[in-house]
């Protein structure tokens, strides 16, 4: 025991620091384990649990896509659902403007139900053909959970005016 106590008195300063080397060590290979070993089962993480409690139906799309056909300037819709996003592809007919189908796609978010707008990010593509009269366009618009209203992004390809 004197032993001991005389390598104690005899180097203090080293011993602490071995003690706390041993306490940062013990920190750090938790804190790894916990980071690459978590507990969580899926690879995805929990972003999507609460999809299984409120799914977007197949029923729910056609109710869309129908109420999309009605206009007269909609050749075609679908709807897809990945995730937490609702995919809306809308394909639109010759005589149908840029404002006209950003109005269309507008009144068509209340074609889906609130408890839906308040769970799912909605992502409309607006498509027109470009023919030989006219130049056609490709818009993405997007709205999240937290949003009232579409907002659009142009990527509709302008061509050179200097030529």
């Amino acid at each position: 025991m004197k032993k001991i106590k005389q390598m104690w008195n005899n180097n203090r300063v080293l011993w602490v620091l071995v003690i706390i080397v041993l306490v940062c060590f013990c920190i750090i290979t938790g804190v790894m384990v916990r980071y690459f070993f978590g507990v969580n089962t899926s690879s995805y993480g929990d972003r999507l649990d609460d999809i299984a409690d409120l799914p977007y139906t197949s029923e729910d799309q056609e109710i869309l896509i129908n109420a999309l056909k009605e206009n007269e300037g909609v050749a075609d819709a679908t709807v897809k659902v990945k995730g937490k996003i609702i995919y809306i592809r809308i394909l639109f007919n010759a005589s149908v403007s840029l404002d006209s189908a950003k109005n269309i796609a507008n009144s068509s978010i209340e074609k889906i139900d609130s408890k839906y707008q308040s769970h799912y990010d909605l992502q409309y593509t607006l498509v027109q053909e470009q023919t030989e009269e006219i130049a056609g366009y490709t818009i993405m618009g997007a709205k999240n959970i937290n949003r009232e209203q579409l907002i659009w992004n142009n990527n509709t390809v302008v061509p050179d005016k200097s030529e």
